[in-house]
């Protein structure tokens, strides 16, 4: 090995794939696996093809579109290595990787990073693990079969997609969390940490998905609520104004005036006198 910071015992595969295979599969253009160093750097501009890694131990750090990812043990990398893109060992590491390429190679890269970005956990995925091996071993064997090589490549691409809709379906959950705690405490002062914790997320990752699946951010959906139920009692109750903002958690008459305005264009005493 030539490369900066790879060991002597990786190994590394070529293939030629068929003019059959370019036009109608996924289709395996390079693979290996590398032992490296905290030296070992990859930089590039452009490269023609599409990059899985699976990190079985030590620690990557991937630059993509002024992005940075980490990937540590167990995780498996989905790069688009035709645009700007870095990789490097933060100490010694082994991965396996393929580069390879297909006509719906693009779509799917598009679809997961826009999503999750390009590192996935798989510690309870043995599907990815299974197919990454096998193509391998056939690469490493010279035994390269297209038909089934195409088939484990999508079967990866599946897997991440489903490992992108559990991941949805945790974060649903979390959202569902957070707006029972708003309903419950709506009239109390609430900050983004609040919810956050409610949702076990950290808040900088809490806001980007509440935003994502709602909309809207977690504050701009307190305040809706807020002013929905100040709608209900304006109609259904002889409270006066100071006392309705109080009972909707809002900190002062002035604010929640304001608020009423901006989202109904009518004050909350012009509001009260309408006639449904």
């Amino acid at each position: 090995m030539n490369e900066k910071g790879v060991l002597p015992k990786s190994k590394m595969f070529f293939h030629m794939p068929s003019n059959f295979s370019k036009k109608a599969l996924f289709y395996l253009i390079y693979s290996g696996t590398f032992y490296c160093t905290n030296e070992y750097l990859v930089e590039r501009n452009n490269w023609n093809s599409y990059l899985f890694m699976h990190v079985r131990k030590g620690k990557m750090r991937i630059k993509y579109e002024d992005k940075e990812f980490i990937a540590t043990e167990n995780t498996f990398v989905f790069l688009n290595c035709h645009k700007p893109h870095l990789y490097q060992a933060e100490e010694d590491t082994i991965f396996d990787w393929i580069h390879f390429s297909g006509n719906a190679s693009d779509d799917y890269f598009e679809l997961l990073f826009s999503n999750n970005g390009c590192v996935y956990s798989i510690n309870n995925n043995f599907v990815i693990n299974d197919c990454m091996t096998s193509i391998l071993d056939m690469a490493e064997n010279d035994k390269i079969d297209e038909d089934a090589i195409s088939i484990m490549i999508h079967k990866i691409l599946y897997e991440l997609k489903q490992l992108l809709n559990h991941a949805d379906e945790l974060h649903i959950k979390s959202i569902r969390s957070a707006i029972v705690y708003i309903e419950n405490h709506y009239q109390d002062q609430i900050n983004l940490t609040d919810l956050a914790n409610c949702a076990g997320l950290s808040p900088f990752h809490f806001s980007r998905i509440f935003k994502k699946h709602m909309n809207c951010s977690p504050y701009q959906y307190l305040i809706g609520y807020r002013i929905n139920n100040a709608k209900k009692l304006l109609h259904n109750t002889n409270l006066s104004i100071q006392e309705i903002a109080f009972a909707c958690g809002f900190n002062s008459v002035s604010h929640f005036i304001t608020m009423f305005k901006k989202h109904t264009n009518l004050s909350p005493k012009k509001f009260r006198e309408i006639h449904f």
